[in-house]
């Protein structure tokens, strides 16, 4: 009589990054034999991926934890993990923090983790596995449940050392996936059907520099439109130092790679830029903005601003809220500093009050919304080309997304349709708002 399959349930917060990461674990669980649930209650094992980069993340995975902890009070043969870059951050202090986790599980290398979880096997001792050294890459890949989309991670870790971000501590120093390991896994994708693969990496644009022989990203970008198919090639975390004139000019070419880039400039001040120790000017910026205007397929633009960094007075703000009123950006993500521990920022004088800098962050997203509503009305009676991304509840209704639009963070489109998630549409816009569109399916439309 064949052992029944032990069950687990699986939560992934944070970043596309971490989404990856779940992957992996989910997939070798089930080469293990182990059999995914969607409800924590019919799981022998709990597993929660964490987010530890700013206090919000942090707030939102102690109460995913506490959640499944009390579950795990409950019912005592039930195992609870913490994985990810909380454990990575904090240790076996977590332990303490968390008297009802059973283990917890760094990133520093998946592959090691996974496998101290295999030995685990049931113990009542408690375990623990951060390892010291952080791996190149985990060699296991398996197909995403995204389709039709899928994050493809090209490299881990940072170099940069922003003064207000853990991440280099969390991730480890910055190193590439080898070319041949990335366009494996892209054929493998398109393969499998994928019609968008999005690249990300902690800073994308630096892809190979620690690889040598000329292996950069722009090469990358090449032998990946190079590949046969029918699909959109999406770079994500583009570094500002990164985006050369060059660069620019790929991605305008390319037919594969969407017209597309997203850019955290973080701030447009120059004393703020020079605080967050980003190694980039306004003038600098200016000169990326410059470059994108001249190329000739318009690549749209997403990007992110922090407000209340240690230091932004009144007319730091001021600075920054002019240039947004450009209206140069297409999407734009503001972020309330988050004072961290261990990141430099921390000591700065003049840290900002946290009711100023959330009332910093309303102002800016009220005037990119404003700029944005008024540029989706002007699309409204235009045909757009469009990817079925998923069905809605409501029957004969799906969600489609243009080339403009990044999943999980950017706009969609509700329409009636019979298609299904990984076709290609042509879709008339009927209706604007913010951040969504109404349109019509219009197979009478011919690029």
């Amino acid at each position: 009589m064949e052992r029944e399959s032990k069950k687990f349930y699986f939560l992934s917060l944070g970043c596309p990054k971490n989404d990856v990461d779940s992957e992996l674990w989910i997939n070798k669980l089930e080469e293990y034999n182990y059999k995914s649930v969607k409800h924590p209650d019919d799981a022998d094992f709990l597993f929660v991926n964490t987010c530890a980069f700013i206090k919000d993340a942090r707030l939102e995975s102690t109460e995913a934890i506490q959640k499944l902890g009390e579950i795990r009070t409950k019912f005592p043969e039930k195992k609870l993990f913490i994985l990810g870059c909380w454990p990575q951050r904090e240790g076996k202090k977590l332990l303490h923090l968390f008297p009802q986790v059973d283990g917890i599980f760094g990133n520093s290398d998946l592959e090691q983790t996974i496998d101290a979880f295999k030995r685990f096997n049931g113990s009542r001792s408690k375990v623990v596995c951060v390892p010291d050294k952080f791996a190149v890459c985990n060699p296991t890949f398996h197909k995403p449940d995204t389709f039709p989309y899928a994050f493809l991670k090209i490299a881990e870790g940072c170099d940069n050392h922003c003064s207000y971000c853990i991440l280099p501590k969390i991730r480890g120093p910055f190193r590439s996936l080898p070319e041949s390991e990335i366009l494996r896994r892209a054929k493998f994708l398109i393969e499998k059907n994928y019609k968008e693969l999005i690249l990300i990496a902690q800073d994308s644009t630096a892809y190979g520099k620690d690889l040598g022989n000329g292996y950069n990203i722009i090469r990358l970008l090449h032998k990946l439109d190079d590949i046969p198919g029918d699909f959109l090639i999406r770079v994500m975390y583009a570094h500002p130092k990164g985006v050369t004139p060059e660069l620019i000019q790929t991605i305008s070419d390319l037919p594969k790679i969407a017209k597309y880039l997203d850019i955290p400039f973080q701030h447009f001040d120059n004393e703020i830029l020079q605080s967050m120790n980003r190694k980039y000017t306004s003038e600098d910026i200016e000169i990326i903005l410059e470059n994108l205007n001249s190329v000739k397929n318009r690549i749209v633009l997403r990007t992110t601003f922090i407000v209340g960094f240690p230091g932004e007075f009144e007319e730091h703000f001021e600075k920054l809220y002019d240039f947004i009123s450009r209206g140069e950006f297409t999407h734009v993500g503001v972020f309330q500093y988050s004072l961290e521990e261990d990141t430099p920022a921390y000591s700065m004088p003049n840290q900002i009050p946290q009711d100023i800098a959330s009332l910093r962050k309303e102002q800016l997203e009220m005037i990119q919304d404003e700029i944005i509503l008024k540029r989706n009305k002007s699309m409204v009676g235009k045909v757009f080309r469009a990817l079925i991304e998923r069905q809605t509840i409501r029957k004969g209704f799906v969600i489609a997304r243009m080339e403009e639009d990044a999943p999980q963070i950017d706009r969609i489109i509700k329409l009636k349709s019979k298609l299904k998630p990984g076709e290609w549409c042509n879709v008339r816009l009927v209706k604007a708002l913010a951040h969504e569109f109404l349109g019509i399916e219009d197979r009478n439309y011919h690029t």
